[in-house]
C-alpha cells in the first residue's frame, strides 16, 4: 500500500463498513515505518487491502477488507498470508486481530488459518460493539 492507493482504498473501505476508518487513519499509519499495508487490485481498482503494525515481537492487524463482489476467493486469506510472511521475517513471534462478533464470515477464515479467540473486548468499535481479540502463533 502506498499513499497514492489511499483515495482506492478508502472509496473501499467507505463501501464495506457502516463505520469507516477515517482517511487519515491510512496516512498516519503509512508514514511509520512500523506499519506494513498490502493492496489487491483488478483492473486499476483496489478490490483488498491489509495493514498492520509491528508492535514488539507481535504484529496487529489493524485493517483487512476485501470487496463484497470478490469475497470467498482466497483474497483475504491471501492477504493473510502476506501478512503473516512479512511479520516472521521481522521476527514476530505472532499475529493478532480484532474482529466483530457477528462477522461469522471473517471469523471463519481466522480459524481457517489457525487464529483463535483470545478474549472479548467491551464496546470496542466506535458504536459500542464488542470485538473478539484473534491470536496465531508464528
Amino acid at each position: 500500500m502506498r499513499f497514492d492507493d489511499l483515495t482506492e482504498v478508502y472509496k473501499l473501505e467507505k463501501k464495506l463498513f457502516s463505520n469507516p476508518w477515517p482517511k487519515s487513519f491510512f496516512e498516519h499509519d503509512l508514514k511509520s515505518a512500523q506499519t506494513i499495508g498490502f493492496v489487491v487490485e483488478q483492473e486499476g481498482f483496489v478490490i483488498g487491502y491489509s495493514i498492520a503494525t509491528y508492535e514488539d515481537k507481535g504484529l496487529h492487524l489493524t485493517n483487512i477488507a476485501v470487496d463484497k463482489n470478490y469475497q470467498r476467493q482466497g483474497i483475504g486469506s491471501r492477504l493473510m498470508q502476506l501478512v503473516e510472511h512479512n511479520a516472521q521475517e521481522r521476527g514476530c513471534s505472532s499475529v493478532y486481530l480484532e474482529v466483530r462478533p457477528s462477522n461469522t464470515a471473517a471469523i471463519s477464515m481466522y480459524k481457517k488459518l489457525g487464529y483463535s479467540a483470545l478474549l472479548r473486548r467491551a464496546h470496542y468499535y466506535i458504536d459500542g460493539d464488542d470485538a473478539y481479540v484473534m491470536e496465531k502463533e508464528l
